[in-house]
């Protein structure tokens, strides 16, 4: 399974908040957020999406003859809890429990088929970025509104350590360029454009990549030499 792919992250993380993995899937779960920032913080991120239905939710107090099937449930030993012991829990498990009492309820939701929380992005390509015809270097898609971008890195790159490569939208009638952001070196990098960055991808014709500084042109355009400019893909549908 390629743990490098953004949508796949995001599947298995919204699953678990959901409370859909279990046994050994959501342990290797577990053990991967502890390896993978990238899959521990698409896991906070759900959780956080669900945190506001979770707080809307009454508290409901388990009747004292209910606890031993809980505590079995949860596979809990020795004795329950004291009030004081509970209390010192804190926010941390407060908000869990919160987001799996919400989560338990959009997740019956799903499976009756009254709420789609989320569903795989539709990507669509942008552009295979490469020097004249040397190994592609990367390859750009989109979602269909162009809201996302992912930049999958293809082939071996090679950069000085004070040196970035930088996406550019170039928008046809010899607008500005555009910047989208930096291109990975490996790996694949997945992120959200802002509503201009959107506007200007949407109108361009071409895409190119510059040279810059560490981190990304200090200007706002191509500073350094443009080693590629290639024209985006023509939309099939």
């Amino acid at each position: 399974m390629n743990y490098e792919r953004p949508e796949l992250l995001d599947q298995l993380a919204a699953t678990h908040v959901l409370g859909l993995l279990r046994g050994r899937a959501r342990v290797r779960f577990e053990h991967l957020c502890a390896t993978r920032p990238r899959l521990l913080a698409a896991r906070l991120s759900w959780e956080d999406r669900f945190l506001p239905l979770a707080l809307a939710l009454m508290p409901v107090a388990p009747s004292a003859d209910h606890w031993p099937a809980i505590r079995r449930r949860i596979n809990l030993a020795g004795a329950l809890p004291s009030d004081s012991a509970a209390r010192r829990r804190g926010f941390s498990a407060r908000r869990w429990w919160s987001v799996a009492a919400a989560a338990s309820v959009i997740a019956t939701a799903l499976l009756v088929g009254k709420l789609t929380v989320w569903s795989a992005p539709e990507w669509r390509p942008v552009a295979v970025l490469a020097q004249t015809s040397a190994t592609p270097l990367w390859r750009v898609e989109r979602t269909a509104d162009s809201r996302r971008l992912v930049i999958h890195t293809v082939g071996p790159v090679q950069i000085a350590a004070a040196r970035s490569y930088e996406l550019w939208a170039l928008p046809a009638g010899g607008a500005a360029p555009v910047s989208l952001g930096l291109l990975p070196v490996h790996g694949d990098i997945e992120r959200a454009l802002s509503a201009e960055q959107r506007s200007w991808l949407q109108k361009a014709t071409q895409v190119a990549v510059s040279v810059e500084p560490s981190g990304g042109s200090p200007t706002g355009l191509p500073t350094g030499p443009v080693i590629i400019v290639t024209s985006i893909a023509t939309a099939s549908s």
